[in-house]
């Protein structure tokens, strides 16, 4: 009985078989590579388009922060220099008008709501408040004795995180300026000159004779 051609189909069957499973094999490993490539690739790429994503955030932020500064410095009514010369007078001293919340230093500072009755307050309220967010304002100036610079707070809600972010805007005083909480002044000069009280923000030590009265930044840290 003749079983060559049977034995050399048979050898025929088992080198396909070899060759079939040597491709499944390599496709299979080049599976579990292309999964470990791509598993090391995403591990690499997300904390970077995150990175990227929440800088983008934050720079959107600081912007719209300069951006409402600006536009309430600008406004004809309740502008920054309204709102910074907005005082009256507390028994033996000057205050800002309205502050009724405790602050940092025994500062009295302005609610949310106090706040919105100013441009930038409202401007807060629309793009800061309602979006969850937080912010402080302050002010920064040269005292009227030594020049040094103090700080007072307008709006104080909390210790700002490390990435909060920070817009300013500098606003001049003049000494005819009116002292818009109260009838009782006629400017900010005779508010400064009367004996024993101390107005919000004094009068800068080297305003002299000139009308100047002095030069605030207006810094707002918002989170």
């Amino acid at each position: 009985m003749n079983d060559g051609p049977t034995a050399h189909n048979r050898d025929s069957y088992t080198r396909d078989r070899a060759q079939a499973y040597t491709l499944e094999g390599f496709i299979g490993a080049m599976i579990v590579l292309m999964a470990v490539l791509f598993a090391l690739q995403s591990a690499v790429i997300t904390p970077t388009t995150g990175g990227l994503a929440d800088r983008t955030v934050q720079e959107q932020l600081q912007q719209e922060t300069q951006d409402a500064l600006v536009v309430a410095a600008a406004n004809e009514t309740r502008n920054l220099s309204y709102t910074l010369r907005y005082w009256e007078k507390d028994g033996d001293e000057i205050v800002f008008n309205g502050t009724d919340q405790p602050g940092p230093n025994g500062q009295r500072v302005y609610s949310e709501e106090q706040f919105g009755n100013f441009t930038l307050g409202q401007l807060f309220d629309d793009r800061l408040t309602e979006t969850g967010r937080s912010y402080n304002v302050e002010l920064h100036y040269e005292n009227g004795s030594g020049g040094e610079l103090e700080t007072t707070h307008l709006v104080y809600q909390g210790s700002p995180p490390s990435n909060a972010q920070t817009a300013s805007y500098i606003v001049t005083l003049y000494d005819d300026q009116p002292v818009t909480g109260t009838d009782e002044y006629a400017n900010l000069s005779d508010a400064e000159n009367e004996s024993n009280t101390t107005p919000p923000i004094p009068e800068h030590h080297n305003a002299g004779s000139s009308a100047l009265y002095n030069v605030v930044e207006v810094r707002v840290i918002v989170w």
